[in-house]
């Protein structure tokens, strides 16, 4: 059975610094064209996520300088986290009940990734490439 930690493997965990500023997080983001990043404290530890939909709101149509507000004013709480040996179908299963399209990811009580929900839909398309061809060989022989 396939896990979170199938998932995110040979992932980076990309992180910012609460004390940052949204403008470094839009660009750290931005330039490793993700759309969610785990947002952690002075001590390492994971206190909130930043999503293009929290710059959207918070940021962008409000029109507030994201040059001179910290991530902290606007990082979105953490509503849920996933751990590394549940299932693709169980993360699935919560972000539909939290209404969000991604999740920190953790093991135990350390931080280690954020999973969306373009990674749930990469496995689940694999799933199906790889029953339809199960079935093409079975419908051959």
């Amino acid at each position: 059975m396939m896990t979170i930690n199938d998932v995110i493997r040979d992932r980076e965990p990309y992180s910012v610094r609460i004390t940052e500023t949204v403008l470094e997080a839009a660009e750290f983001m931005a330039s490793r064209k993700i759309g969610g990043v785990c947002v952690l404290n002075e001590e390492g530890r994971l206190v909130g996520i930043l999503t293009e939909r929290d710059l959207l709101h918070q940021i962008v149509l409000p029109r507030r300088d994201p040059a001179g507000l910290t991530i902290k004013e606007v990082m979105s709480e953490l509503r849920a986290v996933i751990e590394t040996g549940d299932t693709p179908h169980e993360a699935l299963e919560r972000m539909e009940r939290i209404g969000r399209r991604h999740l920190p990811v953790v093991d135990g009580e350390r931080w280690v990734g954020m999973l969306s929900m373009r990674d749930l839909m990469r496995v689940e398309l694999s799933e199906q490439g790889d029953e339809l061809k199960l079935l093409h060989e079975y419908i051959q022989h």
